[in-house]
């Protein structure tokens, strides 16, 4: 009994002491932020909480942008089949990619948590997506044309995907689904091609087959045309037909 209360005390002094190590370096990572952010001016709409630097010259559509920002979350749940979160999303909202870049190191906007870093010009739809998908599926996909797709998808720019994927079609520069699905060049923040019918393909398979279909081939890990007749029980090529022939029916 007396080893045991020992080691209990041993525990016990061993947690206490990594509480203290996770809270220092919690506080530790606050106070960087409000240094980093210091004087910015807020605005909140429901659970939406956005940050920015005093003058921005957007300053004025900000109370619309979250709006949008709840509207979009809303939608975009509603398709992946999870529910809205509750917790504070907050939005750092910076004046442009050089102070956006200068504070956060990345070229592009994006999610970390429940926080996103956001700056003109970019489709703001797409932070949103990048915020929820963790949230949906939390392995990163082998075929990363999927997890584009779905940035593109719900991108919010008015693009009409299916038709700009027939357009590629007619001229003959459609990109076949089987090296779309391995094309490691795709990526929606720098083009408008692969991520487009990625876009238009993921739409269909939650149309067709359902959003638990497309996680089944987004937690994929063998080889594409494998899992593709595993999972649908036709080959590649036949997947690509379908797609193609549906997709057609939608656009007028």
């Amino acid at each position: 009994m007396l080893i045991s209360y020992r080691k209990n005390i041993v525990l016990y002094s061993v947690i206490v002491i990594l509480l203290g190590i996770i809270s220092c370096s919690k506080n530790k990572k606050e106070k960087q932020i409000a240094d980093i952010y210091s004087g910015w001016k807020t605005y909140s709409y429901q659970n939406i909480k956005f940050y920015y630097p005093p003058g921005h010259f957007q300053e004025k559509f900000i109370p619309e942008l979250a709006q949008k920002y709840i509207v979009s979350i809303r939608r975009d749940c509603q398709f992946l089949h999870i529910n809205i979160p509750s917790d504070t999303l907050i939005i750092f909202f910076y004046t442009g990619l050089g102070q956006g870049k200068k504070i956060t190191g990345h070229e592009y906007p994006y999610a970390q948590g429940d926080t996103i870093h956001l700056w003109m010009p970019s489709y703001f739809g797409t932070t949103v997506m990048k915020y929820l998908l963790p949230k949906w599926n939390k392995k990163e996909p082998r075929y990363q044309f999927l997890k584009h797709g779905l940035y593109a998808l719900f991108d919010y720019s008015g693009k009409n995907y299916h038709k700009e994927t027939l357009d590629y079609l007619k001229k003959g520069k459609l990109i076949p689904l089987k090296k779309l699905a391995v094309d490691t060049t795709i990526n929606s923040n720098r083009e408008r091609h692969q991520s487009a019918e990625a876009a238009s393909f993921v739409d269909f398979i939650v149309f067709y087959y359902g959003i638990n279909t497309l996680k089944d081939l987004y937690n994929s890990r063998g080889n594409f045309d494998k899992s593709v007749t595993r999972i649908f029980n036709i080959s590649v090529d036949s997947l690509q037909n379908t797609w193609l022939s549906v997709i057609r029916k939608s656009v007028k």
